[in-house]
């Protein structure tokens, strides 16, 4: 249309009056809904929907998009940003993905705040009500001052790896989520080493620097193996939809619940520890809600209820757990070299029955959340096995 009969259009009285006899008595849409193009993940629409959908601009080329904008920024290389082929799965609709907690910016912070107002009351409690003084000496100045401080490495690394994810991810709704799971992977690190700065404080034989931490992490044959995938899945990874997977729905669901659950949790409790597991305790809560979204995002949006690509990403879902399950069996196989530095042993939770049974534990709440629904066959003795290898009781 001419600038000169778009201008006739809203001004000459001859034109309004025809344009008006043509606007029909009924309107022709009596649905009433703010976002009508929305694809629905339940019954109403919600806060969380209405706030976040559509709200970037983005390319036709993605399925789902409302091509209501265009983008500018371009990887190294001239890579347009938003592209789908920044992925090998596919999808009939980008934007169909529903974040299962619900979060969004201002509710995510408000959990924040409240999660920091409680961690600071059971950390007052704890130095003041004489909880600190049951803790084991050893265990503090040869697990938590060293290894504890190591982990947070891992989970820091995790954390970075969400930054070229976030940049990846083909709609608003997908990036807001992987933020605040990747932000949840800064916490929990965060989280340790609020505890080790009021060890410190407490207790004058324990340094809560990061010296030694550092040194386990980069150096110790015990972290080599979770540090190599660390590096892998944030440098060495282009699919961001494989590093979502190869994180969240293998390596975290097997290491990092052993890491966190199986150990810290549990073998604290022997050593007089009742802080650690409560700390702990707020990192299941992350990883719970990043296996909530995962599943929401590969298993419900990709397979379940993808008109036609369903089988296309259930091969390549497949293919990247077999790529990553076997680099996370050598880390959690390297990691239970710390059972040899536990000063307390206990039979039923640092015995080889004990911790081949918490391995077991991990292997299967896995297998029933991730390899189960895509198919994914493996031989979990030889599993179980390999990873028990890797365990001995030493002193």
């Amino acid at each position: 249309m001419s600038s000169t009969a778009f201008v006739r259009g809203m001004v000459d009285p001859q034109r309004q009056t025809e344009i008006q006899a043509l606007i029909p008595a009924e309107p022709l849409e009596k649905k009433r809904d703010h976002i009508p193009f929305a694809k629905r993940g339940w019954r109403r629409l919600t806060e969380y929907e209405a706030v976040m959908l559509h709200a970037q601009n983005s390319l036709d080329a993605v399925p789902g998009s409302q091509e209501v904008g265009e983008t500018v920024q371009k990887w190294p290389g001239g890579r347009p940003n938003y592209g789908i082929e920044s992925t090998a799965v596919l999808a009939s609709n980008w934007f169909y993905f529903r974040d299962p907690a619900k979060r969004w910016f201002m509710p995510y912070v408000k959990q924040k705040t409240e999660e920091g107002q409680t961690a600071e009351r059971v950390m007052k409690s704890w130095a003041e009500n004489g909880d600190c003084e049951m803790m084991d000496t050893a265990w503090r100045s040869e697990i938590l001052a060293r290894q504890y401080g190591a982990f947070i490495y891992n989970e820091y690394g995790l954390f970075s790896a969400h930054s070229t994810i976030v940049y990846s991810a083909l709609s608003d709704l997908l990036k807001t989520w992987i933020a605040e799971a990747g932000f949840d992977k800064n916490d929990a690190g965060q989280m340790i080493q609020m505890e080790r700065v009021l060890l410190g404080k407490i207790f004058a034989d324990f340094d809560p620097s990061l010296v030694d931490a550092k040194q386990a992490w980069t150096q110790d044959a015990l972290w080599k193996p979770a540090r190599e995938f660390v590096e892998h899945i944030w440098a060495g990874t282009y699919d961001w939809v494989e590093q979502l997977w190869a994180i969240h729905g293998i390596y975290d669901h097997i290491f990092g619940q052993f890491v966190r659950r199986e150990f810290f949790q549990r073998v604290a409790g022997i050593h007089g520890d009742t802080l650690t597991p409560v700390i702990q305790s707020q990192a299941m809560v992350y990883h719970g809600q990043a296996a909530d979204g995962l599943q929401a995002l590969c298993l419900k949006m990709l397979i379940d209820e993808e008109p036609v690509y369903a089988g296309h990403n259930r091969r390549y879902l497949r293919a990247w757990t077999a790529r990553y399950l076997p680099q996370t069996v050598r880390a959690l196989k390297g990691f239970l070299g710390i059972y040899k530095q536990v000063p307390v042993k206990l039979d039923g939770v640092t015995c080889r029955v004990g911790v081949q049974a918490s391995v077991e534990r991990v292997i299967d709440g896995w297998a029933r959340r991730f390899a189960e629904p895509i198919g994914f066959k493996f031989d979990r003795a030889a599993v179980v096995g390999e990873i028990m290898s890797g365990y001995s009781e030493g002193k």
